[in-house]
This record gives structure tokens, sequence and C-alpha cells, in this order.
């Protein structure tokens, strides 16, 4: 199997119908344009978002004059989508740092998608296994959490990473136009493993080449997202750093046992704890 032919429809929810409406601006997905720092050279670039001295020092209940309601929007594919409607996972770590804060989700995960088909749900109406949802920017969330879509890459081509780069870039640059009061958090979602990637999930049999392949492109991009973050300096919520074992795999105690894709309860809850002093951390609700 070819290492790009990740087809997303054998892994995760059938594809959200979108709308036939069009943007003013339209995601890079006809050419490979090459960003002004490439994704080698800011292999040097130290972390200084995400999960930081600052926000290793957040402990619960310090927070102060926060706001007494926020709205937190979370955009991904699956590994967005399998968090739940109202992930409570995360509104139960939030609470622990603003007690007296009221957090309202919004899920805007939907499974076999990519961060073009993302980009899209940012400002116009659309439908995901027969529910419409309205765009996203309608629905005025003060934080917008976007996850890398590193679990549906885009096929191969030499420029592949670049072109993710770059939409990750009109991401950001779509929030600020549609929602220029929100603050914009990057996520990474918890590490595959190549040992068991995609053991149970339906209508797939991977050999042990074609695991190895899959996590390779999806840790490849995971990798790329937590640069972006980094060279933009937005804050970021890595789990996927921080699931990784010694020898490169994603930790098994987070993944489901079902599909080996998503996550376990503990995934949730280790994802959740992640976001949560992400946003602390950089005092997102205040």
């Amino acid at each position: 199997m070819n290492i790009f032919a990740f087809l997303v429809s054998t892994v995760f929810a059938a594809e959200s119908m979108m709308s036939p409406l069009t943007l003013d601006r339209i995601p890079h997905q006809t050419t490979n344009p090459v960003p002004s720092v490439s994704f080698g050279d800011l292999l040097t670039v130290p972390q200084v978002l995400g999960d930081t001295t600052d926000t290793q020092q957040t402990t619960p209940q310090q927070e102060r004059s926060a706001r007494t309601q926020v709205t937190i929007a979370l955009l991904g594919d699956s590994m967005v989508d399998t968090l739940g409607p109202d992930f409570p996972e995360l509104t139960a770590e939030l609470s622990a740092y603003y007690p007296q804060t009221s957090v309202a989700i919004i899920n805007d995960g939907a499974g076999g998608t990519n961060i073009d088909d993302g980009f899209l749900r940012v400002a116009h109406d659309h439908e995901y296994l027969g529910e419409k949802r309205p765009a996203l920017f309608t629905l005025h969330p003060d934080i917008v959490v976007v996850e890398s879509f590193g679990y549906n890459p885009y096929s191969y081509d030499e420029g592949a990473l670049d072109r993710h780069w770059m939409a990750l870039a009109d991401m950001v640059d779509i929030l600020r136009e549609y929602l220029p009061d929100a603050k914009i958090v990057i996520a990474t979602t918890i590490a595959p493993n190549a040992g068991v990637f995609g053991d149970g999930a339906a209508n797939i049999s991977y050999s042990p080449t074609d695991k190895q392949e899959h996590v390779t492109t999806i840790k490849s991009y995971l990798e790329s997202t937590t640069r972006f973050a980094e060279s933009q300096r937005l804050p970021l919520a890595d789990a996927y750093h921080a699931s990784l074992t010694r020898d490169g795999n994603g930790k098994l105690e987070y993944i489901n046992a079902g599909d080996h894709i998503h996550y376990s309860p503990e995934g949730r809850a280790f994802f959740a704890k992640i976001l949560a002093k992400t946003i602390a951390g950089n005092h997102l609700f205040e």
C-alpha cells in the first residue's frame, strides 16, 4: 500500500456534506506554495508555547479575574469528533482552574475530513452524519481549538507537508477575519502506535508495513503542526509528544482498544488535561 494512500473513508466516519457555497478565499489545494521558513528550518525553534514553564506553574484555582461564561469551539477530524459533543472531561478539568466560570463546548469535529474541509466549516453551514451545523463563526466562540487534522493527511506529493503548513496559516487567517475577538489554540492529538494501528477497525486490515507507513505519515503531520504553532507563537496543546513512548510509539493506555486509532477513556482524559493546562497557562479565560 502506498504510504499516502490513507483513504479516510476506510478508517473514520462518513465525510460531511458541505454547503455548495464557496469562500472568498480558497485554501491551498491546487498548488504547493513553500513557506518562507521551511519545516526543516524550524527544527531548531525553541518551544516557547503550550506546555511551558508558565503553564506548568499554573495550578487549579490559581486563575483570577476570569470571565463568568466562556464558549470553546473544537475544530478537527474524528480525533475531535470522538471527544464527544460536550467533551465533559475538558469541562471538568477547566472547572478546577476556573470554578466560577461556566464553560460551553462546541464540537465541530467531522470524521474523514482534512484541514481544507475544516477551513470551509468556519464560514459556511455544513452537514455531518445527517446533522445540519451552522457556520462556526455564527456561534461566536471565545476560544477556537484547531487540532492538526494529522490523522487525515493530504494525498502524497513532494510538497504535502508544506501544503498542510500553508493550510494551517489559512485557517488562522480566516479565524482572525471572521472571529477577530476569539483566541486561537493549536492542538496535536495523541500519538498513533505502529504495532497495533487500526486493529479492530471496521473494513480495514493493515499489514505491519501498512501500519508503519500510516503511523509515520501521521506523526510527520503532528510534528509539523507543533512547529507551526511554535513559529507563529500560538498557544500549543501538545498531546502528541506527551503521549509518546521512548521507542516513538503512542502509549497504548491512551488508544481505544476497539479500533486502535481513537481515544480510550484515559486518552480523552489525557487530552483534556493537556488542553486545560494550555488554556490556563496562557490565561485565555481572562
